[in-house]
């Protein structure tokens, strides 16, 4: 059930782009991973974002709480920002909780976090994405009592098993800032700065496969 909706789908292209353009890192991206799959394991960084409910089988919940606290690393980006406990929300976090349990800390990353500093600096925290101001408000003529429903998150929430940062939470929908053809740079660099810090952090799978190579050279 967890597929990225359709309008969203050009986001993840322009973020490789995006990577490719302003790092010497080539990325590529896959139409769709699925979570109980033996390909997760070797992927070090995964990109989930959603507009509606979905429920994940017991052996993705199984598999994906193993990718994350083997090395793997995530971001789940709230595809609806502008609501308040919507339905995506609460099953982005609730996969989060049933694949990590009582372990995980869910805490808002500090702006002298390394994250912000991986590639591009972002000393203030993340850049705005579409969370305020949503366009679906103003296109669908929603009530004055609809649009105060809308929220400004200032910071990212940060998922820690130990002192290892393994997934983040987002409230931004950078995803439709990202699927843009102007207009996102900001953004843009927010998630090449995530991709980088996936890569270089130490635990991580990408470093773990250099380690494995350095040593047997």
């Amino acid at each position: 059930q967890l597929r990225p909706p359709d309008t969203l789908k050009r986001a993840v292209i322009n973020l490789v782009f995006a990577v490719n353009r302003y790092t010497n890192i080539e990325a590529k991206v896959d139409t769709h991973l699925f979570l109980d799959h033996r390909k997760l394991f070797e992927t070090p960084f995964v990109y989930i974002t959603t507009d509606k409910a979905f429920e994940l089988t017991q052996i993705e919940r199984e598999s994906f709480g193993k990718y994350l606290r083997n090395g793997g690393f995530a971001v789940l980006d709230n595809g609806v920002p502008k609501a308040e406990f919507g339905q995506a929300e609460a099953s982005l976090r609730k996969m989060l909780k049933d694949s990590l349990g009582g372990d995980a800390k869910f805490l808002p990353i500090e702006n002298d976090h390394p994250l912000y500093h991986s590639f591009f600096d972002f000393d203030y925290g993340p850049p705005q994405g579409s969370e305020i101001g949503s366009f679906k408000a103003i296109e669908a003529g929603e009530s004055n009592a609809s649009r105060k429903m809308s929220k400004s998150v200032h910071y990212l929430e940060g998922i820690w098993l130990g002192e290892r940062l393994v997934a983040i939470y987002s409230d931004k929908g950078y995803a439709h800032k990202w699927k843009d053809l102007a207009n996102n740079q900001p953004q843009l660099k927010m998630g090449v700065n995530m991709v980088v810090y996936a890569l270089i952090q130490d635990g991580g799978i990408a470093q773990r496969k250099m380690d494995f190579f350095s040593t047997s050279k």
